[in-house]
């Protein structure tokens, strides 16, 4: 044999035996796939899975019902606020002008109260001079009397 025809009956038996070799781990894959699906119990699957989505659903309706409950809740009070509202705002708006009003008036007050303050210090010098001149004439004043140091 000439060592081209050894070349290609060696490629020929390389390639039979990678092709044994393929097909003898794809049979054995398939019978590892088999022992792991024969090993899972389907029936205790299913049961847990179906438990689980029970759960999931009750825990789903409680949550709806409650907030169906809290709109609800939340709807009455609006309701009553809303009365109350109508029941304070219309005395409220009859109210308000007497409050400006009085609240005018003490504005207006307190600005008189310190035009008369001012006024009094103002006056002060003119005041001492009128004690001054009705000691004079022998008047005494209303305020404190100087006191003689004998």
């Amino acid at each position: 044999m000439t060592d081209e025809a050894q070349s290609t009956t060696d490629s020929t038996t390389a390639s039979s035996t990678t092709s044994q070799s393929q097909q003898y781990n794809f049979l054995a894959a398939i019978e590892a796939l088999a022992g792991l699906l024969s090993s899972v119990d389907l029936a205790s699957l299913a049961s847990s899975s179906l438990s689980t989505t029970k759960k999931t659903l009750d825990g789903l309706i409680t949550t709806a019902e409650n907030f169906a409950s809290t709109i609800d809740n939340l709807n009455r009070t609006t309701t009553r606020i809303n009365s109350l509202l109508d029941e304070v705002e219309e005395p409220l708006r009859r109210l308000m002008p007497q409050i400006a009003t009085g609240m005018n008036s003490l504005a207006t007050l307190g600005d008189a109260v310190s035009a008369l303050g001012d006024l009094s210090r103002r006056l002060g010098p003119l005041t001492q001079l009128a004690e001054n001149a009705g000691g004079l004439f022998g008047l005494r004043s209303t305020g404190k009397q100087p006191t003689s140091q004998s």
